[in-house]
């Protein structure tokens, strides 16, 4: 059962994609001029590929630009990306730092990754306990990932006793937002 749970939150991280590095070599005409919320939005486009190259690396840098600015979404994107070495070496120690300060303006998004690096043990010492009061913090925002990984602790006795009603109502909040893996749980529980 852990080994679903571990695998469910795994595949939750909130923006899981491919890990292929981007190097930017310096020929491009950058300009770091702007809102954070600008540069965030660059960040994102370069993150996508819209209307450009898509480049980790350049996004990266857009990110930390706003991040550094006070950006918590820029904030939470400059961790997820040390968290899964998009653009830059993998770095767990990084990635929380800039979830930290995301989530303490708020962020569910940066709430919901401390969630999984306390669960999962990743640059921190594995702490279901603290993994289930970011969770908390971040499904009480309304973020369906978060319901559905708090779910899953619920149903599974991970930091918790076992409390399938509990479970069921995440899941259950998860997929009334069109979350597909709750749809799922929830026919489990």
């Amino acid at each position: 059962m852990k080994k679903f749970l571990m695998l469910g939150l795994c595949v939750l991280c909130v923006s899981c994609a491919s890990t292929k590095q981007d190097e930017y070599t310096g020929s491009q005409k950058i300009s770091f001029n702007g809102s954070a919320e600008e540069l965030y939005q660059q960040g994102n486009r370069y993150a996508h590929g819209k209307g450009v190259t898509k480049n980790h690396a350049l996004a990266l840098e857009y990110y930390r630009h706003a991040a550094e600015m006070g950006n918590s979404n820029a904030q939470d994107k400059v961790g997820v990306r040390y968290l899964l070495g998009q653009g830059v070496p993998q770095n767990f120690d990084t990635a929380r730092h800039w979830f930290e300060k995301a989530a303490a303006q708020g962020n569910p998004y940066a709430e919901n990754e401390l969630g999984y690096m306390y669960a999962a043990g990743k640059g921190v010492q594995q702490n279901y306990g603290t993994a289930i009061q970011w969770y908390q913090k971040a499904a009480d925002h309304g973020l369906a990932s978060a319901q559905y990984n708090l779910g899953l602790m619920y149903a599974n006795g991970v930091g918790t006793s076992v409390d399938r009603d509990k479970a069921k109502a995440l899941f259950q909040q998860a997929a009334s937002r069109g979350f597909a893996p709750a749809k799922k749980a929830l026919a489990q529980v």
